[in-house]
Parts: structure tokens; sequence; C-alpha cells
């Protein structure tokens, strides 16, 4: 009988976890759903300008070589930024931030908060972290047991930690953060191009075609909607740029510009401005060859930054052998200075 009992208790046991991997493939696969959308609406413009634009309406034969070099230069590039942010993985802490096993062990094992706010004291000392919480404590994740660097936040839907995140993006289906921030700017700024050529270029034919002087239904069908399409992802992409833009001129995080970083002295939401050319250059590296290309050349490692209050008159920034950022004559944290420690999510 209770042989009996323990085969059914197992058998419930595998059906709930297979019901519950299965909801988790159908749910992975839904978030699928926004990228495949993003691919066929390119697809078919593709298909659209090139055959029924390019080579259908098309007469002159110069113009037609002309438009199709310029949209094949804009399409491979805005695909090339495309690919590399949607298959660029968000980048973690490195494993100094983690909670060791005996650290996690002994961690879930006290019970009172002091004592856990010491073992987290102890290790983020030896850590360069200087925001905070609201309430002024050091952030920690349970999810991750690990000490959040700064403009590190856990991204609920990548179920991970993200260096430097931006936001998540679900019609990339990727955190935009440390690795990919310059292949997702580059993203905007080749497909605001790609949707302007369109435009550009359309607009005469689709004013002859609105006034009835070309008669091909299914060209005219493929080119009105090509041209509406286009206009309007072209105004959205524009603001969307120009949003990014301003984020990268001021050295913010779409996450910090909803909700303003905390340090040990209160908030402070130009803490990371350290100029705009030094923002920028943190982004897209010193190597102005790379810059227009989606090949990672970002300072840094994501997890430590210069802060601008750090910066003593005109100091330049530097880069230590880790990779970490720094700055001449400043001083990294304050000595003696009481931390409220505790667990944030």
């Amino acid at each position: 009988m209770g042989s009996l009992l323990r085969s059914q208790i197992v058998q419930r046991e595998r059906l709930v976890t297979g019901i519950v991997m299965l909801l988790t493939a159908c749910l992975r696969l839904l978030h699928w759903i926004p990228v495949t959308i993003v691919i066929m609406v390119v697809m078919w413009s593709y298909y659209a300008y090139v055959v029924h634009f390019c080579w259908i309406l098309l007469s002159c034969s110069m113009q037609r070589v002309v438009f199709l070099c310029l949209f094949h230069v804009c399409f491979g590039m805005f695909s090339w930024s495309f690919w590399k942010t949607l298959s660029t993985p968000p980048s973690s802490p490195s494993e100094e931030f983690q909670l060791s096993s005996s650290d996690s062990l002994l961690y879930e094992q006290e019970r009172g908060g002091m004592e856990k706010s010491q073992i987290l004291l102890e290790i983020s000392q030896k850590l360069s972290v200087h925001t905070r919480t609201a309430a002024g404590a050091i952030r920690f994740c349970h999810h991750c047991q690990l000490i959040k660097p700064d403009r590190c936040h856990h991204c609920s839907v990548c179920q991970m930690c993200v260096r430097k995140m931006d936001h998540h993006c679900p019609w990339l289906n990727n955190c935009i953060g440390f690795s990919n921030y310059k292949f997702f700017m580059l993203f905007l700024l080749y497909s605001l191009l790609y949707c302007l050529l369109i435009v550009a270029t359309v607009t005469p034919t689709f004013i002859q075609l609105w006034l009835g002087k070309l008669f091909d239904s299914c060209v005219k069908l493929h080119v009105l909607f090509l041209t509406l399409v286009s206009a309007m992802f072209a105004v959205t992409l524009c603001f969307l740029l120009f949003f990014h833009i301003w984020l990268l001129a001021s050295n913010k995080t779409t996450l910090e510009w909803l909700s303003v970083p905390f340090f040990v002295d209160g908030p402070a939401s130009e803490a990371f401005d350290v100029g705009v050319q030094a923002n920028f250059l943190q982004v897209f590296g010193k190597n102005k060859s790379l810059w227009a290309f989606p090949v990672f050349s970002s300072q840094g490692d994501g997890q430590s930054f210069p802060l601008r209050w750090q910066m003593s008159s005109h100091s330049p920034s530097v880069m230590n052998g880790n990779g970490h950022c720094a700055m001449e004559g400043s001083v990294v944290s304050p000595e003696g200075v009481s931390v409220t420690i505790a667990a944030d999510d």
C-alpha cells in the first residue's frame, strides 16, 4: 500500500514537472512572436521595394541602379545591427559579485537581519559599489544571489542580472545593456535611414499612384502600403532615436531616467554624467573607424563607472589594468560611512 502511494506521488510530480516545462517552452515561443513580426515586415518591404518599385515601376536603368545600391547598403547595415542586437546575450556580473556557496549557505542559515547584514557588508567592502536602494541599503538580488554592481538590474524576463541594463525590448526578445547598447543605437539609426530612404525615393511614384496615373492594382497596393508603413515607422524611430541620443549624451539608461539612482548621500540623477564626449566614448569607444559598425568597442567592464563628483579639476579619465574606469586623483568611496545593508530585488 505504501509503495503504491509513493508511486502515485512520483507520477503526479512528474506530470506537474512536465506541465511546467511545457508551459515554459510555450512562453518562450510567445516571446519570439514580436521578433517574427518584425522580420516578416522587413522581408515584405524588401520584396515590395526591389521587385514592385525598382524592377516594375522604374523605367530609367540608371535610376534603378542608384536606388538599388543605396537601398542594399542601408538594408545591409540595418540587418547587421539588428542581428547583433538580437543575438548578443546580455552580460551578467562577474563572479566577484556572486556569493560563494559557503557565503550563500551562511546567508540563508542566518535568521537575524543584523547577521545577514554583516555578511553582505564584509563582501561589499571588497567591491566597487556606490549605488544604493532608496532606503540607503546595499542592493542585493535574491534570485541571482549577488550584490548588484552599479547600474545593474535584474530582468524578470531573462531571469538574470544584467550589467548596465537599459531595458528589455520585446521586439528583439533581448535585454539592452552594456554588451549590446552600441548595437541597439546603430539599429535605431540604420532603421531610420532605411525608412527615410524608402520614403524619399518612393514618394514621387506614390503621388502618381494616388492620382491614378499608374493603374497596376497589385503594384499600386504594394507601393502605397510601403510608403505609408515606412513613413509611420520613420516618425516613431525618429522620436526613439533622439530620446536615446539624449540618454547617451547625459549618460543615463532608460531605467535611470524612470527611477533616479540612489547613493549614500541620496538620489543623484546626473551622477554618471562626465561630459558629452566622455559619455559618447564610453559606449562607442575611441576607435573612430568602428563607430559606424556593430562591432563591440565600448569602454570599461560595465560594472564600475567614473562618477561626476569624483572628477577633480579636469582630471582625465583613465583605465586600470582590469578595464575598470577610474579618475586620476579621485576618491572611490568615503571611509567611515555608516551604511544600512538589506536585500533588494
